[in-house]
């Protein structure tokens, strides 16, 4: 009865074209929202006086890297969310729930690599990037800050399909909302208020990206109808051929974002 009052989508019943609305209209919606995050941090930056045009300029340099690490997080959410919902219809639980704690196990140990080699050479980076002298002491923090928020960045991207797969689809829009909001309304007081400029944006991302994964967290290990968990030891070599089955489906899509920040770089 929960799952009904939370409007989850019943794939076995009603017709495919209300079943593929009822969940494609929330996440068009979720993803439209998920564009702010940037559009937000933008708009405030631009307006720091003084040295909005600068900053904004910098903060420029960091989006190439900032979608690589998506990139990772969609590796194992798009890779993984498919088969989870393949393995969902044939009624398996056991394996569906495997393949989930597969994606996330992997999704964590990628977000503490990614996050200790962003730490380490963040600076040659933006610096092969083109960043000078000046737009480093505006790229290089906001970049630092935002690393340390890359679990719950790559959670709340990551994880969000798996929500979608159990026909949470609502649910799924609500953790992006959360996010949304939450950096709109940061964004001012971090940048302004506190007047720290450039690390205000970052750390207000951080916070919002951290509500989303929480949110995430909460819902698929306490509400959602499959539960969420990290692989135990003794599953480990038995999951290996759901991680290769993940990564080989993911992979497509994780390319295409890989090249993309290339080019931008």
């Amino acid at each position: 009865m929960k799952e009904k009052r939370m409007k989850q989508v019943d794939f076995e019943n009603g017709t495919v074209t209300s079943n593929i609305l009822g969940v494609a209209l929330p996440m068009l919606v979720g993803q439209i929202l998920n564009l702010l995050y940037n559009i937000v941090d933008r708009i405030y930056i631009a307006r720091i006086p003084g040295e909005g045009t600068a900053a904004l300029g910098a903060v420029g340099l960091c989006f190439p890297l900032i979608v690589i690490i998506i990139a990772f997080a969609n590796l194992f959410g798009s890779g993984g969310a498919p088969l989870f919902s393949i393995e969902r219809g044939k009624k398996d639980s056991e394996k569906a729930g495997q393949i989930m704690s597969t994606s996330f196990t992997m999704l964590c140990i990628s977000a503490v690599l990614l996050m200790g080699i962003g730490l380490l050479f963040a600076h040659p980076l933006l610096t092969l990037f083109g960043a000078s002298e000046n737009a480093m002491t505006y790229a290089y923090p906001y970049l630092m800050f935002y690393l340390i928020g890359t679990l719950p960045a790559m959670i709340a991207v990551g994880m969000n399909p798996f929500i979608n797969a159990q026909g949470y689809s609502v649910m799924g829009m609500f953790s992006v909302t959360i996010g949304a909001v939450a950096n709109l309304v940061l964004d001012p007081v971090f940048i302004f208020g506190f007047r720290l400029g450039v690390r205000g944006a970052a750390i207000a991302t951080v916070i919002s990206q951290c509500l989303s994964a929480l949110f995430i967290l909460y819902f698929l290990s306490q509400k959602a109808e499959l539960k969420l968990r990290f692989l135990r030891k003794k599953e480990y070599k038995k999951s290996i051929a759901c991680a290769k089955d993940i990564i080989s489906l993911g992979t497509a899509g994780f390319i295409m974002q890989l090249t993309n920040s290339l080019v931008t770089i």
